[in-house]
């Protein structure tokens, strides 16, 4: 669903990823991170994120990715030259919605 170009040149596109069953939409699985090369749409691969994926954003040099996963209300950090996820952020959830809309600051200094 969310989609974002790194400065490095990685397109990043996080999955929902929603499980059914005789009801319909039941749950989700966990979401999924899938990273290309922006230049000629090769797939660079993919890693498992929170649930429900909803924004992306990454650092000025394009080595981290930032996804906010809003049911699991987490922000997941993520080495976008090894793919590999190095945090997970849990922000206090006011009420039912969970994480949203990641913001790069950087440090002073």
């Amino acid at each position: 669903m969310p989609v974002h170009l790194s400065a490095s040149g990685k397109l990043l596109a996080g999955e929902i990823r929603p499980v059914s069953g005789s009801s319909g939409v039941t749950s989700q699985d966990p979401g999924r991170l899938t990273v290309f090369a922006a230049d000629g749409h090769e797939r660079l691969g993919e890693l498992e994120i929170g649930r429900s994926p909803l924004t992306i954003a990454s650092s000025p040099d394009g080595a981290l990715g930032y996804v906010s996963c809003v049911v699991d209300s987490v922000v997941d950090v993520v080495d976008l030259g090894s793919l590999r996820l190095l945090s997970r952020v849990e922000p206090a959830k006011a009420g039912e919605v969970g994480a949203h809309g990641p913001a790069y600051i950087p440090r002073a200094g």
